[in-house]
């Protein structure tokens, strides 16, 4: 299998695992402050990455230190502007991480970026803009805009590092990456603790520690390894798109036309940067071909 076809087997769950626990993470703020549930998605999702592991013992490195610590920060930011904005507005506000990825890809990694998936990228982050420009001027919340969107910087920084990382043991990684991140939250607790144990939490603590949390991260670190981070932000485009979709089914808050068009524009950001380089090789290869048949 190519890896091309492989990552393809990953897109699918990763979108619509993503695009869903918006509403569990939402509705869980109902029932905790941010640090709390955080602190406990983030021990109960690194135990389970341990299991899976079958290996104890966290991986202590300076790169996995930073690792955890960006992606504390991007999970605080994450759900403190989570508590002033909807599901949908979040989600959509969190992917503009493609904007951030793309120029760190380029200083750190030193990755190169085709000029469809940069085109596509610019697509999809103007989709972004266009929404969140929809929500600001529609009284949504300032404080939550820009909380949110400092998430999607950090998110872009752990990304590449899962790509520096791409060596290590997945599971050990991702982890360690929750165990040290779940330590991080700790020094919070006194100052913000908030917790009412009911039924409707424990569920939305579950999917978001199990599916949101184990599962996802370890995907999106399967998919940090085979994918550049170019073309790995730019498929992103389609998680706040499903998210706007899915609470526009569950609460019935219809998009305005402007939104709509934001939405639009992300999944030609994805068509562009994803589909029409594979269709220009396609291309190039099928002239080679022919040129070499015609020359034999």
């Amino acid at each position: 299998m190519s890896a091309r076809k492989g990552i393809t087997a990953y897109i699918i769950p990763y979108v619509l695992l993503a695009s869903i626990q918006y509403q569990f993470i939402k509705n869980g703020l109902l029932y905790a402050d941010p640090f709390v549930y955080m602190s406990l998605r983030y021990f109960i999702a690194s135990a389970l990455c341990f299991v899976i592991a079958r290996d104890f013992r966290p991986i202590l490195n300076r790169q996995t230190l930073l690792l955890s610590f960006f992606t504390f920060l991007s999970t605080a930011f994450w759900a403190v502007g989570m508590q002033t904005v909807s599901a949908g507005q979040s989600a959509v506000l969190t992917y503009t991480m493609p904007l951030f990825a793309l120029p760190l890809a380029w200083l750190i990694l030193k990755e190169h970026t085709s000029n469809f998936t940069v085109v596509g990228a610019l697509i999809g982050f103007a989709g972004v803009a266009t929404y969140g420009l929809a929500l600001s001027t529609g009284g949504g919340s300032t404080e939550g805009i820009v909380f949110s969107v400092t998430n999607s910087f950090f998110w872009a920084l752990y990304t590449i590092y899962y790509r520096m990382l791409k060596n290590q043991d997945p599971a050990r990684t991702v982890a360690t990456q929750f165990l040290l991140g779940g330590f991080m939250f700790l020094p919070f607790l006194p100052f913000t603790f908030h917790l009412d144990l009911n039924p409707s939490f424990l569920i939305d603590l579950t999917y978001v520690s199990v599916l949101g949390g184990t599962a996802l991260l370890m995907i999106w670190n399967i998919m940090a390894r085979m994918e550049s981070i170019d073309r790995l932000t730019t498929i992103s485009f389609a998680v706040p798109a499903t998210a706007v979709a899915i609470q526009a089914l569950l609460t019935g808050e219809l998009p305005t036309a402007v939104e709509t068009l934001g939405v639009a524009l992300m999944f030609v950001g994805i068509y562009i940067s994803r589909t029409l380089p594979q269709r220009t090789r396609r291309a190039s290869l099928t002239r080679e071909e022919n040129a070499a048949s015609e020359t034999s």
